[in-house]
């Protein structure tokens, strides 16, 4: 399949900031500064004011707009405000997303949606019909730290592509603000080769099979960006805004819409029980969940696979640790199952990413996360027949379970042969 991902372009040239209060302008600022500053790019703050405005209306937004200017000083990047004139809001914006010269419009959300809005009005009216692409953001509890960017296979289909070279583009510039490395969190299956213009943006990559906003649920924390690749689609957009939104409440969200073809201006489809509250998580008391972790070790530098066992003890009981070298790969694998107790799914996954994220050996490995949901009665028969068969003929065992080349296939522990 042909790379679907293409070069972005300079969006970071002269960032559009509408600005309907400018009390919460500031906010919204340092991310503006920081994906126009890595190009070494001009913020545009705009205010649209009707066209009967009055004398007074017009020195209030002159003076928002001059604190605001005042408050770029200190993110260290060109900004100005201007004032304009319109019969309405969304049209005024338009206006000036093409008189302006604008690259990328930047625009606040609360989070919410409506039985008739996904963003708001404003927002709603401005997507599809803008001419350059947009960076819808809601803004977290705290000030972000570090880049999410989380990739399911439909943003590695050929419609998928823009989209996620645009949130492939403004997460490596936000990056620049932050201490630590871009996260990729890859989700869904894997059928599609991940393009290394997406691979390079990150020291390690996560794999959680399951659906994006559970992963981004299991992981985010309230000081990322979640940085929400969507296609130009309906569809696309429902999938990176209020699931996303509800998945990782304390986040901060910012949703790159890629410019492409008009859709159907009150979004209806796309709103579908939006307008609901977020569903009430069960409440759960602590019980056993078994974790199959898989990872594909870094081949950039000599890791034993026993490190992967320190590493998942520190969430839970490990068991079944194995170490095998696939057929045509030759970077090792090293799989296990990792028992945590916790009062869901996502919770005992969350331990585990975050002692592997936070695992500086691990820089450069590739890993999965899957739920071990064999029955109790068929786990008891595993377990007692890994305990008959244990030292007679592991390496065959771990073949087949790897479908992995003989060669170097075996067990972990003391005195294994590891390379």
């Amino acid at each position: 399949m042909a790379d679907p991902v293409r070069p972005q372009s300079r969006s970071g040239r002269r960032v559009l900031v509408p600005v309907a209060n400018p009390a919460s302008v500031t906010p919204l600022l340092r991310c503006a500064a920081l994906l126009a500053a890595g190009q070494g790019g001009h913020v545009q703050l705009v205010t649209i004011l009707p066209c009967d405005a009055d004398a007074e209306q017009h020195r209030r937004a002159r003076a928002g707009l001059v604190t605001a200017e005042h408050g770029a000083d200190e993110f260290g990047v060109d900004c100005t405000g201007e004032i304009r004139t319109a019969d309405d809001t969304t049209s005024g914006v338009l206006d000036a997303i093409t008189e302006l010269d604008a690259s990328l419009v930047l625009m606040g959300w609360r989070g919410g949606s409506s039985s008739s809005d996904v963003f708001g009005r404003l927002i709603d009216r401005v997507v599809g019909r803008s001419t350059v692409p947009l960076a819808i953001t809601r803004l977290g509890t705290e000030p972000f730290n570090r880049v999410l960017l989380p990739i399911s296979d439909d943003h590695l289909l050929p419609g998928g592509g823009g989209g996620l070279s645009l949130a492939a583009d403004l997460a490596e510039r936000l990056r620049i603000g932050t201490d630590e490395p871009t996260t990729l969190l890859r989700t869904g299956d894997r059928e599609h080769a991940l393009p290394a213009q997406i691979a390079r943006l990150s020291d390690r990559i996560h794999h959680d099979p399951r659906k994006i906003h559970q992963a981004v649920g299991a992981f985010a924390r309230a000081d990322d960006v979640v940085v929400a690749a969507v296609a130009p689609t309906v569809s696309g957009l429902r999938a990176a805004t209020t699931h996303l939104a509800w998945a990782a409440p304390e986040a901060t969200l910012l949703v790159a819409v890629d410019v492409g073809p008009k859709r159907d201006p009150d979004l209806t489809d796309a709103v579908e029980d939006a307008g609901r509250p977020p569903p009430a998580a069960p409440r759960r008391d602590t019980r056993a969940v078994r974790i199959v972790v898989t990872v594909r070790l870094p081949d950039e530098a000599e890791v034993p696979a026993t490190a992967v066992d320190g590493v998942l003890a520190r969430s839970g009981d490990v068991s079944d640790l194995m170490a095998w070298w696939p057929a045509g790969d030759a970077r090792p694998h090293v799989s296990a199952t990792v028992t945590v107790y916790a009062p869901s799914n996502n919770a005992a996954i969350s331990s585990i990413m975050t002692a592997l994220h936070d695992a500086p050996e691990l820089r450069g490995a590739e890993i999965s996360y899957e739920l071990d949901r064999r029955p109790p009665d068929e786990l008891s028969l595993a377990v007692a027949t890994a305990d008959v068969t244990v030292g007679q003929d592991q390496a065959t065992d771990a073949g087949r379970r790897a479908d992995a080349s003989p060669t170097g296939t075996g067990p972990i522990g003391p005195g294994s042969d590891q390379r």
